[in-house]
């Protein structure tokens, strides 16, 4: 670290260069000193301290496309879950590429602040979508700067878009739309899952996960702890989308009893197929160490006990637009199903449990179509006079 010490009229000062940070030169300067050996002095004790707090640390000449190959082959794949690896994957190979060659300490805040906007602007990304990669950005630089690659993170100082989630997707199904689905597909492969879906509200990997291991009968309780999901051409149990995913959740009796009948027909298929019964191979990744299992209990199941996948469910959505012109997304089961429990009166608390949200906030936002007709039922509870 270099530094020196110049009269300024009738005082000294010194200055200190602390190196080049994201393409600029810095330094420290302090002056007033009445003689040049009170300067030098002050200078070195400064020195001492910027080494003693870290302050001063230099960056390592590495492109942005050697930190995320860094990134993705050595911390996401103990930090991140395979779908979120995928979605980074995307987000850089499709836009923040633009900037791989470059050193990634010489990339400055207003170069990413030009980048994000232009996503949104000139490219018409939605906001939530320019947030995403704004948040693929911040990722980046958090590694870069704990690996000392960069001196700050300058993803922290820019401004991005205001996201929101959308609920424009989001469609409610009427009993009606249900009910026409429902006879449509009642005597496919497919109807188990709608079924599960509806009366549960699982997400589609909780659905296609479910063994009959998981489900007590004696006290109508399913228990949520995996879902199936297809990595590298393999399909795999894995852990959940969050810590309050794991849950169970208690069925009513019209349920018990097609599923009670839906197990003795396996039961008998599997009887009647002998050993051509399909054994279905599945990598277990629930654990730190990974099992080949074999399984032949899925709840989800053709008659000869091949597994269904989250794929199966495509079948319902393409049958339901040719068939019945409605659109359809199995997702939207789950949205229909906590609607249903909210027009109850149920306490939304339970049914952001039941749900397997992380947060509270979030059921109520998601499902704002709700809470507005709560104030139109609280101004009329409210209605009266003490006339």
């Amino acid at each position: 670290m270099n530094g020196s010490v110049k009269q300024r009229g009738s005082t000294w000062s010194y200055r200190i260069d602390l190196g080049t940070i994201n393409g600029k030169r810095k330094q420290k300067e302090k002056g007033g000193f009445k003689s040049q050996k009170e300067a030098k002095q002050a200078m070195q004790l400064a020195i001492a301290e910027i080494i003693q707090k870290g302050e001063l640390k230099e960056s390592k000449k590495i492109t942005l496309n050697e930190v995320f190959e860094e990134f993705i082959l050595y911390e996401a794949p103990i930090t991140r879950k395979h779908a979120t690896i995928v979605r980074y994957q995307s987000l850089y190979n499709n836009h923040v590429n633009v900037f791989g060659d470059i050193i990634m300490s010489n990339i400055a805040a207003n170069d990413l602040q030009k980048f994000i906007t232009s996503k949104l602007i000139d490219d018409g990304l939605s906001n939530d979508y320019v947030k995403s990669i704004y948040n693929f950005l911040l990722v980046l630089w958090k590694y870069g700067l704990k690996n000392k690659y960069v001196l700050e993170n300058v993803v922290e100082v820019i401004k991005p878009p205001k996201a929101y989630r959308s609920t424009s997707e989001i469609k409610i199904y009427t009993m009606d739309e249900i009910k026409q689905i429902w006879h449509r597909i009642e005597h496919t492969n497919n109807a188990h899952a709608f079924m599960l879906a509806l009366k549960l509200g699982l997400r589609i990997g909780e659905i296609y996960a479910l063994r009959w291991q998981d489900i007590d009968f004696e006290n109508n309780v399913v228990h949520i702890n995996k879902q199936l999901q297809k990595q590298n051409k393999k399909w795999c149990f894995t852990t959940l989308k969050t810590p309050n995913s794991y849950r169970k959740i208690y069925f009513d009796g019209e349920l018990k009893k097609y599923l009670i009948n839906l197990k003795n027909k396996q039961d008998f298929d599997r009887e009647f197929f002998g050993n051509l019964y399909k054994s279905n191979k599945i990598l277990d990744k629930t654990s730190k160490i990974e099992e080949l299992l074999t399984v032949y209990d899925f709840v989800n199941c053709k008659d000869d006990g091949q597994m269904l996948t989250t794929d199966s469910c495509k079948f319902i959505s393409a049958v339901s637009k040719s068939d019945l012109n409605i659109h359809f997304k199995m997702h939207n089961l789950r949205h229909t199903h906590a609607t249903l429990l909210l027009e109850k009166g149920l306490n939304p608390k339970y049914i952001s449990e039941r749900l397997g949200h992380s947060k509270l906030e979030f059921t109520l936002r998601l499902y704002t179509h709700i809470t507005r007709g709560m104030d139109e039922q609280a101004v009329e509870i409210l209605n009266f006079s003490l006339d």
